[in-house]
């Protein structure tokens, strides 16, 4: 008995080389921003930001208020449209358009509660960290909340 092979071309696996790169560089664009989210607090400014996509920097002046609201009782806080960003089930990361219009920048794992904070140009940022209740704290100390 004889058993013969296929030969593959060369250009079979240049191709099979970039799919598996692009499904490589994917997995990267969606997963780190996921992982390495990071929101910093101080008396002035509120950072959240992940590597490679999403940076929000909210100033003092910037805010007409900070609140404390359960998202599953908002309907106008809504996301509607995913404007750019990564949006999964249970998780929202970027900027969405909102049931009430407006634009928001969303940073969101759960229905629950969440901080909201509503800019003076009528944009939102909406945030739930893993430590919530140390977050919402901070944002107290730091003079953001009462």
């Amino acid at each position: 008995m004889q058993v013969f092979t296929l030969s593959v071309p060369t250009s079979v696996w240049i191709i099979v080389g970039v799919i598996a790169a692009a499904l490589a560089v994917v997995t990267v664009i969606i997963v780190l921003p996921i992982a390495k989210f990071t929101i910093v607090v101080s008396s002035s400014y509120i950072r959240a930001y992940s590597p490679i996509m999403f940076k929000v920097n909210v100033e003092r002046s910037q805010v007409a208020h900070v609140s404390v609201v359960n998202l599953e009782k908002a309907a106008y806080l809504k996301p509607t449209i995913r404007l750019f960003g990564v949006g999964l089930p249970g998780y929202k990361l970027g900027w969405f358009k909102l049931a009430n219009g407006a634009k928001a920048f969303l940073a969101v794992t759960s229905s629950g509660e969440a901080v909201v904070i509503e800019l003076r140009d009528g944009t939102y940022v909406i945030l739930t960290p893993k430590d919530f209740e140390d977050f919402v704290e901070a944002l107290r100390i730091n003079g953001w909340m009462e």
